[in-house]
């Protein structure tokens, strides 16, 4: 991630999120560089994914005689994100896959916003193309680029060039510009055509490929 002041700003309101404080509680962190309270944010998801994963695998495993159609009824009218995100954490991938694949687009969307991503790589790519660019979409019409960009960054081959046709040039920098990984920076580049890739390398501070001489 390049460092920028809007990466800073949009970096702090992920870490924010995580804590569960308005954004100006932690004003004071916005002059450090973006990838260290990216990893900050990490840091304090991992925390609190530990603390809270023992608990929550009793109950998933209490849950696993419930069929995912029921479970995903159930889900919908509870309307609790946060809850959902941390029981798919410690779901078995295929139940979790299962139940996700039948809750709406715009549901998965905010649930996303409290899902550990760089845990849910196996969840996220069994779902079906359709399911995960709507989802995309809904987070680009939110303007909510920091979790468009970690679903970015595990989305499968497939589903990220899907992702990408269903996204417009500034909707595509701005979430790449909050990309943590540079080789996950690189597979958007590479599905992209010029003057946009030259844009992105700019921004992720990636440099132009070699000219072969």
């Amino acid at each position: 991630m390049k460092d920028s002041p809007a990466a800073r700003s949009a970096t702090l309101a992920g870490l924010a999120r995580v804590l569960d404080v308005p954004v100006d509680r932690i004003a004071y962190l916005a002059e450090i560089p973006a990838d260290d309270i990216a990893g900050l944010r990490q840091q304090i998801g991992d925390l609190l994914f530990d603390s809270t994963a023992p608990g929550l695998g009793k109950i998933a495993a209490a849950t696993r005689v419930i069929p995912p159609a029921i479970a995903a009824k159930v889900i919908t009218r509870n309307k609790s994100a946060l809850m959902t995100a941390h029981m798919a954490a410690v779901m078995d991938t295929p139940r979790a896959i299962a139940t996700a694949r039948r809750l709406p687009p715009d549901y998965l969307a905010e649930v996303a916003t409290h899902l550990d991503l760089s845990r849910s790589a196996a969840l996220i790519g069994g779902l079906p193309d359709d399911l995960v660019v709507t989802v995309a979409r809904t987070l680009a019409d939110r303007q909510d680029w920091i979790t468009l960009s970690a679903m970015i960054e595990i989305a499968t081959d497939a589903h990220l060039a899907r992702c990408l046709d269903a996204l417009d040039a500034g909707e595509i920098v701005a979430a790449a510009s909050l990309i943590v990984g540079s080789d996950a920076s690189a597979r958007v580049i590479a599905l992209v055509s010029e003057p946009l890739a030259s844009e992105l390398r700019d921004v992720v501070g990636t440099p132009p490929p070699a000219v072969e001489s």
